[in-house]
């Protein structure tokens, strides 16, 4: 009786416009992600039964480098468009572009310089040539970028996930072209050059603000400034996201290494595409209402719910089919290697993560980067930590150390938020809209791209 009524609740909800949105919202990102995410199994797939192992390596070193640089173009700018007020938004969008296109350029000088540095580190000269090319994005990209932003404030993100869909497909389509043709390395790097026309045709085209003829810098401070929290929280992020894996591969050798990234991969990929979408969809859904803090604060709420039923009940699947579709999906050898209990262990780490995603969209919408900020470095320290007392005792004791510490720390943010919440209901006056971030503070581990990433 008790479920019936719970189910009834939820129902009802659901039937308001704004949950219905939020939801379709999800809904389309999601397809967008698992629709990249079986593309580029397909071309790591290729590439792998193609391409030599110096060749490999030399790709994983040329993206990693390459996304890391094009972090800072996508986090230094765009970020005040979202939430900004609309009596602010004609000069921070002059402004955002202005930046773009001197950020972009600088990017491009400081990629080719830093693939000449790794070409002499490496003694591969092949390396400086393709990052040299994809350095060519970031002069493409600030022609659009503010468009883009303003669509994303416009909740357009059945958009995105079309525009996302469409560079993946075509970016795949060039890839197995090259390949076949016997490209080399550069098969993976030229369409990357292509790819970014659809993004910027596609939001150009559904946008209609067009940059001034003259440049201006008015509200630039504003904008580096909030900007500058996010980029140390990316920062933390890269490090937390890779220091198992440097520690794993240092002290328990290649072999294991690869054990865990495939039970990492493999019991986060399905649940990690699902809460990134949520996460990404419920960003605009609390912009909507950042002026009224008692809609924000119940869309938050309401948020926390629906990701712990959406993603909860994914996760639950997840783990108790892992011993049935392991062998069949991925071979009998990963489950004799101990695969199973490891995909287990790292699946559970897909609801506190997701949680831990919403409660950092709220604090943005909320004009509280700063409170992000202890947050994040407050989790990277417990997982640092975590992981060096963890790695001596093997795979596992690292598995359960991840899953330990989010938890914890899901916790720990989750009640840092409702306690503002309750707060806020004590403080009179209209609330100011705040700033918040053009994406989510997502971000996967370096692996072989298969989108040109915007």
């Amino acid at each position: 009786m008790r479920f019936n009524n719970l189910a009834t609740r939820f129902k009802q909800r659901l039937t308001k416009n704004q949950d219905r949105r939020l939801l379709a919202n999800i809904g389309w990102l999601t397809v967008g992600m698992m629709t990249n995410r079986v593309l580029r199994l397909l071309i790591t797939i290729v590439v792998a039964r193609t391409l030599s192992q110096a060749d490999y390596g030399l790709i994983a070193l040329i993206f990693t480098a390459h996304e890391m640089i094009g972090l800072f173009l996508q986090r230094c700018t765009s970020v005040k468009l979202i939430q900004a007020a609309e009596n602010e938004l004609p000069h921070l969008c002059e402004a955002t572009s202005s930046l773009n296109w001197v950020l972009g350029a600088s990017l491009f000088l400081i990629q080719c310089a830093t693939g000449w540095l790794l070409s002499q580190a490496y003694q591969a000269p092949e390396l400086f040539l393709p990052l040299c090319a994809l350095g060519l994005t970031y002069l493409q990209l600030p022609t659009a970028m503010v468009q883009a932003a303003l669509n994303f404030r416009a909740g357009k993100l059945r958009l995105m996930a079309k525009i996302d869909v469409g560079q993946t497909l075509v970016d795949t389509l060039g890839i197995l072209a090259l390949i076949v043709a016997g490209a080399g390395i550069w098969a993976l790097v030229i369409p990357k050059i292509f790819t970014p026309l659809i993004w910027i045709i596609g939001n150009r085209r559904v946008c209609g603000w067009r940059p001034p003829a003259v440049w201006s810098f008015n509200g630039w401070r504003t904008i580096v400034s909030y900007s500058s929290s996010l980029l140390l929280i990316d920062a933390m992020q890269v490090l937390r996201q890779n220091a198992d894996y440097l520690l794993i591969g240092y002290f328990l050798g290649v072999e294991a290494l690869g054990l865990y990234f495939f039970a990492f991969n493999a019991g986060l990929g399905i649940a990690t595409s699902f809460s990134t979408a949520i996460s990404s969809a419920l960003l605009p859904h609390l912009c909507e209402s950042a002026e009224q803090q008692d809609i924000l604060r119940a869309r938050y709420r309401r948020g926390l719910k629906l990701t712990v039923i959406l993603v909860g009940g994914l996760m639950l699947v997840q783990t108790s089919l892992a011993p049935f579709y392991v062998p069949v999906v991925f071979g009998q050898d990963w489950v004799e290697r101990g695969s199973v209990e490891l995909i287990v262990l790292l699946c559970l780490v897909a609801l506190p993560k997701s949680l831990m995603d919403a409660s950092s969209q709220y604090l943005r919408a909320e004009d509280r980067p700063d409170t992000d900020l202890q947050l994040q470095t407050v989790l990277t320290v417990l997982l640092l930590a975590g992981f060096g007392v963890a790695v001596t005792l093997g795979l596992k004791a690292v598995a359960v150390a991840t899953v330990v510490c989010y938890y914890l720390f899901a916790a720990i943010v989750i009640s840092r938020c409702l306690r503002l919440t309750r707060k806020a209901t004590s403080v009179s006056g209209p609330h100011t809209k705040p700033e918040t971030s053009l994406s989510s503070s997502n971000h996967t581990r370096p692996q072989l791209p298969a989108q040109a990433n915007a």
